[in-house]
């Protein structure tokens, strides 16, 4: 299994949730309201000298689902979110409890 951890612009929430649908994601875990600061979007801060803030998300996927998501994230930086924000990032999940 792999965890799936992906920061985006509020902007885009419909994208992603696009996404996680197509990819047929079902369950997730999100922080809908971060502050923070990237290399190439410049600070969101959720100020009048820093306007916007991102929101971030994850889930936990089985591994065949693992590059699907994150090449549909990448495509998704390619193109229409490239001015936006988004970033993911995989990590494997050594244990969890529960069933997936």
């Amino acid at each position: 299994m792999k965890l799936i951890f992906i920061v985006y612009n509020i902007s885009i929430e419909e994208d992603v949730q696009n996404i996680l649908s197509r990819m047929n994601v079902q369950c997730f875990t999100q922080w809908p309201r971060l502050l923070g600061k990237g290399i190439t979007t410049g600070p969101r801060m959720d100020t009048s000298v820093w306007p916007g803030a991102n929101s971030a998300l994850m889930a936990v996927v089985e591994d065949s689902q693992a590059k699907p998501l994150m090449d549909a994230v990448q495509a998704l930086r390619d193109g229409a979110a490239k001015r936006e924000g988004i970033k993911a990032f995989q990590l494997p999940v050594e244990a969890m409890t529960g069933n997936l």
